[in-house]
């Protein structure tokens, strides 16, 4: 009996391995004379424009959101420092865009542990290796060609310094701790990819030994108040105070990911309430009472000490926005504006820093008219760096991500 079921479970496994080379095969090779580039080209226009079934509007929108937050701030910064400061660039969420990233984070965390979730559900257990291929193909394709473009570019325009001294860290995903490396906005990429590392692992390790999966959410409330002790406990040894200024040493916490990780544990908390169903009874039903006492913790934790505070009361803020959107509907967030800007979203951040010195230099002090009109000028550079980025995203998105989406699926049956 067991020879016979050994048996067939390898005949099952050799079938799918067949289809697999088989769904490769129909991807690389040519078919009634149509191009497979022209057939992934529409594929591509085609899942852009078209949400597939159990997309969730409002955290389309909130990635909407987190992008234009980060491209916002990113391109204010400069124009103030070309400009001057405008009404328009004091506003708390244009001065402080680099929130948008700890709304990715909150985000990468739910996508990213819902799949664990899931799977630790199912299985009872984690396929590392399988996870962080999966993820990899999402990522890397798009992250290496920007690598490359600038790194040529360096070789081509100048010596290549900037690429032979600061490129490795690219590579191995480090910028986050050293020498910010030469693809712009990576180090909140490499924050992630450790954590696409470190989640699937601990998992594999402890998932089997837990007798229920909703005791890891004991776990990482503990891990997110281990990060907070930990933040004030350097801030306090390093400047002697805990109500103390230091931008330098804020600037380090800012891109370590052992000290700004808050948002991708609120995330897995998140997903974890929200894929085991636990949350029928007080949670559910009241998420307008727990956004509102995470506006108060926002407000207060700002106030006391907002260089240790602000990445988990943001994490908890932006948590409780995110567990309202995913309770309650609203038709406002069902236009596909939200859609497209979230599929282009990871092309944005990563090209829309290099536009931006174009733009400030040689753009905007064309546009006589807004010379004296700052607020203006100031929007009209968004609004130019939205559209450039999201143009080039559409063409990144069809001729890098999208193949490779596809070839994910053909290897990994997605």
């Amino acid at each position: 009996m067991d020879v016979q079921r050994t048996f067939r479970l390898k005949t099952r496994r050799i079938r799918s391995y067949r289809s697999n080379y088989a769904n490769l095969a129909a991807i690389m090779t040519i078919q009634n004379r149509t191009l497979p580039l022209a057939s992934l080209f529409r594929g591509s226009v085609t899942d852009l424009l078209h949400p597939p079934q159990g997309q969730i509007p409002f955290l389309d929108a909130l990635r909407t959101i987190a992008v234009l937050l980060v491209i916002n701030g990113h391109l204010t910064v400069k124009f103030v420092e070309s400009f001057g400061s405008n009404l328009y660039s004091r506003i708390p969420f244009v001065a402080n865009g680099w929130i948008g990233v700890d709304l990715f984070f909150i985000l990468s965390g739910f996508f990213i542990g819902g799949q664990l979730w899931k799977e630790l559900q199912k299985t009872g257990t984690v396929r590392v290796g399988r996870f962080i291929l999966r993820r990899g193909f999402r990522i890397w394709p798009l992250y290496f060609s920007v690598f490359i473009c600038v790194s040529l570019i360096s070789f081509l325009f100048g010596n290549g310094t900037s690429a032979k001294e600061f490129g490795w860290s690219d590579l191995v995903f480090i910028t986050n701790y050293h020498n910010r490396g030469i693809v712009m906005g990576s180090w909140s990429l490499c924050t992630e990819e450790q954590f696409y590392i470190g989640a699937p692992v601990i998992l594999f390790l402890w998932g089997p030994r837990m007798p229920s999966l909703s005791r890891f959410r004991t776990w990482l409330w503990s891990l997110m108040l281990a990060v907070l002790l930990l933040r004030i406990a350097i801030w306090t040894f390093v400047t002697g105070s805990f109500f103390a200024h230091n931008s330098g040493l804020f600037s380090w916490i800012y891109y370590a990911s052992i000290t700004h990780c808050d948002g991708l544990v609120m995330g897995m908390i998140i997903s974890n309430l929200w894929v085991l169903k636990e949350s029928s009874g007080r949670w559910r039903a009241k998420p307008a009472i727990l956004l509102a006492v995470a506006t108060g913790i926002l407000v207060l934790g700002h106030i006391i000490q907002k260089e240790t505070m602000d990445f988990t009361i943001l994490a908890l803020w932006f948590g409780a926005i995110t567990w309202f959107g995913l309770q309650r509907r609203f038709a406002i967030f069902n236009s596909r504006i939200f859609y497209w800007f979230s599929r282009l979203s990871f092309g944005m951040y990563l090209n829309h820093e290099y536009m931006i010195p174009w733009i400030i230099r040689s753009i905007l002090p064309r546009i006589q008219f807004l010379a004296n009109f700052h607020i203006g000028l100031n929007l009209a550079g968004v609004v130019l760096l939205v559209c450039m980025s999201a143009g080039i995203s559409i063409v990144t998105f069809c001729c890098i991500e999208y193949p490779f989406l596809q070839l994910r699926k053909a290897l990994l049956f997605h």
